[in-house]
């Protein structure tokens, strides 16, 4: 058996409004509330969520209009039938600006005809609140594809220029350690070679882990999407710090 729908009634006529209460709470599908000014609907649609909105617009000292302006302030998303009169059709069109979900003559009003179109109104607005998610899901994940990719990226773009400075270090490295030989007696050429070596096992730390950063991008563009990715993106990390605190205990 199906929830029933909390429907809203605002409509200054008591009598109308408990007809339709009546008429709609006979079949157990809607459980019914009334109110008969602005004010008092307002108050209500503060304090509880209702499913659907009967709104008149002469309702006491406010409009229909000015409660679902009041709607659109505080982001109430409850769908909304206006009721008009002969002569509003102006009203219905600034009801259906403000977006009221569709609206119907008073006079014109048929109780068998009325679950009609609360049900069509309600799955019109299931219809879209599902759209929208969809719309946010498929926003989001275009916003995560978008930052993983300038990930991947800047890490590329820096582990270039990084690799580019490391070779230049490690050239010259190999280029002073063979004049230091040439030149220095050995004692001097001894040291000057172990500050050399030193030098080259920094620079290996250093390419290790740029190495890793590189990995880690690949892993992010491939898999973030999963949960399960998140695990093996944390465990990939842990492993090369691993490797590289390893590598940085390593006696030169």
């Amino acid at each position: 058996m199906k929830t029933p729908l909390n429907v809203l009634i605002i409509d200054d006529e008591d009598a109308f409004s408990n007809l339709l209460r009546m008429d709609l709470e006979s079949d157990g599908k809607y459980v019914v509330k009334t109110a008969n000014t602005g004010e008092l609907g307002i108050s209500m649609m503060k304090s509880d969520r209702y499913d659907i909105l009967l709104l008149d617009y002469h309702i006491g000292t406010m409009t229909g209009l000015q409660v679902m302006q009041w709607m659109n302030d505080a982001i109430v998303d409850t769908p909304v039938i206006m009721l008009t009169a002969a002569g509003t059709e102006e009203i219905a069109v600034n009801a259906m600006k403000l977006g009221a979900y569709d609206y119907a003559r008073k006079e014109r009003l048929e109780l068998t005809h009325l679950p009609i179109l609360i049900n069509g109104i309600y799955e019109r607005y299931l219809f879209r609140k599902e759209s929208k998610l969809k719309e946010l899901e498929r926003l989001e994940e275009e916003k995560q594809q978008a930052a993983v990719q300038m990930f991947q990226t800047t890490v590329r773009t820096i582990a270039h220029h990084v690799n580019n400075a490391l070779a230049i270090i490690m050239l010259r490295s190999s280029s002073y350690e063979r004049m230091v030989k040439k030149t220095l007696d050995a004692e001097t050429a001894n040291q000057f070679i172990q500050l050399i070596a030193d030098l080259k096992g920094q620079a290996s730390v250093i390419e290790s882990v740029v190495r890793s950063l590189v990995e880690l991008s690949n892993i992010v563009y491939t898999n973030y999407v999963s949960d399960q990715s998140i695990i093996d993106i944390r465990e990939e990390l842990e492993k090369n710090l691993k490797i590289m605190e390893e590598k940085q205990n390593v006696p030169l």
